[in-house]
């Protein structure tokens, strides 16, 4: 069972008021800490299916809202620089970290959150946060048709208008899922948007270039998984990140037949791509260990410092209390060897 809360944290880059929700085990103590990150277009509720898979598992979640998205504010489907999106992960990671303890937390991105996860990793020292990454079908590359259409708006209109100006990405919402149940709540989510505007678009196109170049620096585990029908981000993408990747625990698993959201597909597909995910990550920590490790090492060591300097503490004070009542039976000694 788990107890929820959620609130909103400022980015430490611009003050932006970021939403974030929390999942955190009911009873007994975390395991371990997973941190989501969203899709263009969604926000971080539609991730139960995660949720309820890691339930009874001891683990805490956070996900947030990107800024354009779900309950955080901002223009739909618009950010100023790509990078924001990657900062305020890294806030979120802190925020989570700080909450629980851990030194560590595991990652798990889809679509083009798991362009802003991949991201995160590869920059700076970020990578030292992570147990390790996971990123389901990453938008690292888009199919053909979708894209087209896209840059159909983008180049007919970037002379005209500003970066800012936001059109329909014309997703078609059929290659989402099998089960028509997700398409029709996603089509009706007052938090989901289908809006794209023209420097989010420049972004899409761009920066899979850039995780192709760095991607080998990564040493972390590493786990993907997409669907080999998805229309929407395309596989290829993924092939080639896993084979660029260097790491020594790395995982690809393309899913026959199924969709962009693997993980929100018809009976039996979801749950056995959900177990799998569950799986590989209990698989991992056994192979690596958790993200408490150390932190709950130094805790250990510190309480066991600080119970060894309460004992010498008390060990001094009950030495000086019982030095006098030496001092006067050694007086009473030498008066009766004196008498004797």
């Amino acid at each position: 069972m788990y107890k929820q809360e959620e609130g909103t944290f400022r980015s430490s880059k611009d003050d932006f008021q970021i939403y974030w929700h929390a999942w955190l085990p009911a009873k007994g103590r975390t395991k371990r800490v997973l941190v989501v990150q969203h899709g263009f277009g969604e926000h971080c509720g539609r991730y139960q299916n995660v949720v309820q898979e890691f339930d009874r598992t001891e683990t805490a979640i956070f996900a947030l809202d990107s800024r354009g998205h779900g309950k955080t504010g901002g223009k739909r489907g618009h950010v100023d620089q790509f990078q924001l999106y990657v900062d305020d992960l890294a806030d979120l990671i802190r925020l989570a970290r700080e909450k629980t303890g851990f030194e560590k937390v595991i990652l798990l991105g889809h679509s083009l959150g798991g362009v802003i996860a991949l991201q995160y990793a590869l920059e700076g020292t970020n990578e030292s946060n992570l147990v390790a990454l996971i990123v389901s079908a990453p938008a690292v590359e888009v199919q053909m048709d979708f894209e087209k259409r896209v840059k159909k708006f983008i180049g007919q209109a970037l002379a005209n208008f500003s970066p800012a100006t936001t059109v329909d990405a014309n997703l078609d919402l059929s290659f989402l899922s099998h089960d028509q149940s997700v398409i029709e709540a996603y089509r009706n989510d007052p938090l989901v948007h289908g809006k794209i505007s023209f420097q989010m678009g420049k972004n899409m196109f761009s920066v899979g270039e850039s995780i192709y170049q760095k991607v080998n620096h990564l040493t972390i585990p590493v786990y993907i998984f997409h669907g080999a029908a998805d229309q929407i981000a395309a596989p290829r993408g993924s092939e080639k990140v896993f084979s660029l990747l260097t790491t020594g625990r790395k995982k690809l698993h393309i899913y026959d037949g199924l969709y962009h959201e693997t993980m929100n597909e018809l009976s039996p597909h979801k749950e056995e791509v959900l177990h799998d995910l569950r799986e590989w990550i209990l698989e991992t920590e056994r192979a690596v260990g958790t993200g408490a490790q150390k932190k709950r090492s130094i805790k250990k060591a510190n309480k066991k410092v600080a119970k060894k300097k309460k004992a010498a503490k008390k060990g001094r004070a009950q030495s000086g209390a019982a030095r006098p009542a030496k001092k006067k039976s050694g007086a009473r000694g030498r008066k009766k060897a004196s008498r004797r």
